[in-house]
């Protein structure tokens, strides 16, 4: 076969392989459009309720949507979804709600999560409490009650209040019922009104799209959208900066913290051993004392440090035997030898040294008069 002809069998060859190929792939498989969930971008990333602000404004009405509660941007005939924690609101804010209220505002809030007993000062101010939790199914309806420690923050449950058997014929509307609670309930106030449910989860982002959250969220604010503006207040989205930066900034972090690890290595190689601490300066005080008696003995004044020894021994003396302590001379001697019962030469050394200015004199005159002491001091 020609070269020619061997290049065009080679063609021919691959060429029925790919309409083969193409046959097998076009047989088993089609093309479909697969919808898949991403994440939230822009102000849905941050807005919870961003998705029930374009169903407002597609229906007609005006919305302001912010993170913080204004009262002053508040119309008399406005409706406020307030999506934040009512604990967070002032003593003042309360007030100014309950008066923009009276003169025809509306209100929808959502019960405080967590424990019993910090319900803050809205819900002191409407006379309701919260009671606990009480599961919700597709109905809407109620299942069995929950305490506080199993609902952890279940989105299948709702947070229930409470309220004085007298307040009840002044509720518009009630949802739920003594023995568990109340998850739902409307009164008017003034010429406006209030709304509390359990919580607001139906209308965020994600579930408002459901259509049981759809109906309930319709049923719950059409007849609170009787004109002006509606005002949505958000809690903020936004995780904390070091919740970012662990999981955004790994990629910098990771090789940042490598390169330090890095870096205090190779400069640990200088380091040596730790060098003790310099001896801290003191003053040598046998040394001192060495030097002031050398001192003191070249100057002829031992009796400067024979005195106070003598003049202690005869104050306990005149306390111990004052007739003893008046006499003088060998007469004190010979008295001191007999009441202390020592030798009247080991007493003489003591009260009539011969030369105190020679260390051995001294040192037997100042080691006999301090037995004689002690001596008196046990004795008496």
């Amino acid at each position: 076969m020609t070269p020619m002809g061997r290049n065009v069998a080679i063609s021919a060859i691959m060429t029925l392989l790919a309409v083969v190929a193409g046959a097998w792939w076009m047989a088993n498989y089609e093309r479909v459009e697969v919808d898949r969930e991403v994440p939230l971008r822009g102000e849905a990333a941050y807005n919870s309720l961003y998705a029930l602000k374009r169903a407002l404004i597609v229906s007609g009405h005006e919305v302001s949507s912010r993170t913080s509660l204004d009262i002053g941007e508040l119309g008399d005939h406005d409706t406020l979804i307030l999506g934040s924690d009512v604990r967070t609101l002032s003593d003042a804010q309360v007030q100014d709600l309950l008066d923009w209220m009276g003169n025809g505002g509306s209100l929808l809030f959502a019960l405080p999560s967590g424990m019993k007993g910090r319900d803050g000062e809205l819900l002191a101010a409407l006379g309701i409490e919260r009671s606990g939790y009480v599961h919700r199914v597709d109905t809407m309806g109620k299942a069995a009650a929950q305490d506080d420690g199993k609902r952890k923050r279940n989105p299948n449950y709702f947070a229930t209040f409470t309220f004085s058997e007298d307040a009840r014929a002044d509720f518009d509307l009630l949802i739920g019922d003594t023995e568990d609670g109340y998850f739902i309930g409307r009164q008017s106030w003034g010429e406006g009104s209030w709304t509390v449910v359990g919580d607001l989860e139906f209308l965020d982002n994600q579930h408002l799209s459901r259509g049981i959250h759809a109906d309930l969220t319709w049923q719950l604010l059409a007849p609170l959208l009787q004109g002006g503006r509606a005002h949505l207040i958000h809690a903020s989205g936004l995780p904390p900066l070091r919740v970012l930066l662990v999981r955004h900034g790994w990629p910098v972090l990771v090789p940042a913290l490598l390169a330090l690890l890095a870096w205090l290595w190779w400069r640990s190689v200088r380091l040596g051993p730790v060098l003790p601490m310099a001896a801290a300066q003191r003053r040598a005080l046998r040394e001192h004392v060495d030097a002031a008696g050398e001192f003191i003995f070249r100057q002829r004044r031992a009796s400067a440090l024979y005195a106070p020894l003598r003049r202690a021994f005869d104050e306990r003396l005149r306390r111990e035997d004052p007739a003893v302590a008046a006499l003088d001379g060998e007469d004190l001697v010979t008295a001191v030898a007999k009441l202390r019962g020592r030798p009247v030469a080991f007493v003489r050394q003591a009260l009539l040294p011969a030369d105190l200015n020679r260390p051995e004199g001294f040192l037997q005159a100042v080691k006999a008069l301090s037995e004689l002491g002690l001596q008196g001091s046990r004795t008496s």
